[in-house]
C-alpha cells in the first residue's frame, strides 16, 4: 500500500514537472538562463525608476517604465515556474526512491538520497515560503496579510491594468497586461488558499 501511494505521488509530480516544463515554450523568457534572468531584473527594475531629466523625455521614461514594469512581471512568472518545476521534480525523486526502496536498510539509503537531493535543490517547504514571499512582494501586501487585505491589494492591482484599457494596444503589450493580471491571481491564490490556480482560473478576475 504504502509503495502503491508512493508510486501514485510520483506519477502525479511527474505530471506536473512535464507540464511546468512545457509552459517554457509560451513563456518570453523561457530561453534565457537563470543568471541572464537576475541581470534582466536588474535592467528592468532601474529602468522603471529612470534618473529625473527635461521635461520633453518624462514621456519617454513613463512609456520605458511600463514597458519594464511588465518585462518584469513575466520575468518573475518565469523565475515561479521555474522554482515550481524543481519543487515537483524534487517531490517525484523523492516518491521514487521511496517506491523502489523499501524495508529499513533501504530507507537509511533512501534518507540519505534524500539529504543530498535537499542540499542539491533546497527544501520544498523554503521553496513554497519563498513563493508566497514573491507573491506578498508583487500585491505588496505583508506575508500574513488577512485574505481581505490580499484581495484588497489584488483588486486595486487588477485596476490599475483594467482590461478596457488595453484597446488599441500593440498584441505583444496586450498578452504582457493579460500575463501580468493571471500572475497578480495567483499571487493572490498562493497567499490566500495555499496553491496557485492556472490561467483558467486567473482569467475569470477581471
Amino acid at each position: 500500500m504504502r509503495r502503491l501511494l508512493f508510486v501514485a505521488l510520483a506519477v502525479l509530480a511527474a505530471g506536473g514537472a512535464w507540464w511546468l516544463r512545457k509552459q517554457s515554450v509560451t513563456s518570453s523568457f523561457g530561453a534565457y538562463s537563470d543568471a541572464q534572468l537576475g541581470t534582466l531584473e536588474a535592467g528592468y527594475r532601474a529602468a522603471m525608476h529612470p534618473p529625473p531629466g527635461p521635461r520633453t523625455s518624462a514621456l519617454a521614461h513613463g512609456e520605458a517604465a511600463l514597458d519594464a514594469e511588465l518585462s518584469l512581471a513575466l520575468l518573475e512568472t518565469e523565475q515561479h515556474r521555474r522554482l515550481a518545476l524543481r519543487g515537483v521534480a524534487l517531490i517525484a525523486l523523492f516518491s521514487i526512491a521511496g517506491a523502489l526502496l523499501p524495508g529499513r536498510r533501504e530507507g537509511r539509503r533512501a534518507r540519505g538520497e534524500e539529504g543530498r537531493l535537499l542540499k542539491r535543490m533546497g527544501d520544498p517547504a523554503a521553496l513554497f515560503e519563498g513563493e508566497r514571499h514573491k507573491a506578498a512582494r508583487l500585491l505588496g501586501v505583508a506575508l500574513e496579510a488577512p485574505p481581505a487585505v490580499v484581495d484588497a491589494a489584488l483588486a486595486a492591482q487588477l485596476a490599475a491594468r483594467d482590461l478596457g484599457r488595453l484597446d488599441g494596444l500593440a498584441p505583444d503589450l496586450r498578452r504582457l497586461v493579460l500575463d501580468q493580471r493571471e500572475a497578480l491571481q495567483r499571487a493572490r491564490d498562493l497567499l490566500v488558499t495555499g496553491s496557485a490556480r492556472g490561467p483558467a482560473g486567473a482569467a475569470t478576475q477581471q
